[in-house]
């Protein structure tokens, strides 16, 4: 299993057009193979900063994902969007439970 957090940032006055790519990552991962769980969140008081959680069943299923169109279509999008380059943190499942 591949696990991946991933932080965004970017200004207010793009916020919302972030968020909405986020959203459309997050519904086109649902049709993408070995995509376990995509979750996009918003720390409470800070718009401009988004935190995902990104669960692949292995590192391949998530360079697939980069390359799937409807996601790099997306992803493109970063450059002009985001304040700052992604903070990646690639990690290692320990233990997991989940209600959803």
């Amino acid at each position: 299993m591949f696990v991946l957090l991933v932080e965004l940032e970017t200004d207010a006055a793009r916020a919302a057009e972030l968020e909405s790519v986020l959203r459309s990552l997050a519904a086109s991962a649902r049709a993408e193979p070995g995509i376990l769980f995509y979750a996009v969140q918003r720390p409470q008081g800070d718009p401009g900063r988004f935190i995902l959680y990104e669960y692949y069943a292995d590192k391949a299923a998530w360079e697939t994902h980069l390359q799937y169109a409807p996601a790099k279509e997306q992803l493109d999008r970063f450059d002009s969007l985001l304040a700052a380059p992604p903070k990646l943190t690639f990690c290692d499942a320990v233990a997991i439970s989940s209600a959803v």
